[in-house]
């Protein structure tokens, strides 16, 4: 009996150390590690497998990517010239993807921002099968803003959102909104946006 209730008290004070262990931490590393190549035209990781499940090169086209608050201008073999007009400039992914987020980690972001007007945004928001685009439900790339004139790569660990807890996880997703700056004049050449998962 005494046995049994050692037992029972064991396999109870496991179960709150599991309840009470800390969320993941940010992983902050991948921001030094993911890196894209202008020549292959793909994003690589060092030290480890990156699966990505969809693409978009707008080396090609715009890929029926389109703006708000910005001007876009396809740049034959570079990217996606965002030009911003307005404080709130915008770049919106087709709608319909159907996408599970349980199945993709990462956003990824190649780009140059080529001219920094004000300060950096680079908020990235989702509408579902459920829901339109909300602030109560986005994330930000790890480190700070783009460097002007240098190759970036914007890293969004969707599993770890800044608002929204686990709901990219648990949700099917329509479309994605990426913001950049937060004035007039600035403006970026993005050559490829894709997802990917962490092996």
């Amino acid at each position: 009996m005494i046995a049994r209730r050692l037992l029972l008290a064991q396999m109870g004070a496991a179960t709150l150390a599991a309840c009470d262990k800390p969320p993941g931490q940010p992983r902050t590393h991948l921001n030094q590690e993911i890196t894209w190549s202008a020549e292959a035209r793909r994003f690589h990781l060092r030290g480890g497998d990156l699966r990505v499940s969809q693409s978009w090169d707008f080396a090609n086209g715009d890929q029926e990517f389109t703006g708000t608050g910005a001007e876009l201008r396809h740049i034959p073999g570079r990217g996606l010239e965002l030009v911003s007009q307005s404080a709130d400039p915008i770049l919106r992914s087709p709608a319909g993807l159907a996408l599970e987020g349980a199945a993709i980690d990462l956003v990824l972001v190649s780009l140059v921002r080529q001219r920094a007007v004000g300060a950096w945004d680079g908020a990235l928001y989702y509408a579902t099968d459920r829901r339109s685009e909300t602030a109560r439900y986005m994330n930000y790339a790890f480190g700070g803003p783009p460097a002007e004139g240098r190759p970036s790569v914007l890293v969004y660990d969707m599993t770890r959102l800044a608002q929204g807890g686990g709901d990219w996880r648990r949700s099917t997703i329509d479309q994605l909104r990426l913001d950049t700056a937060t004035a007039a004049g600035d403006v970026c050449l993005i050559s490829q946006l894709a997802l990917a998962q962490l092996a």
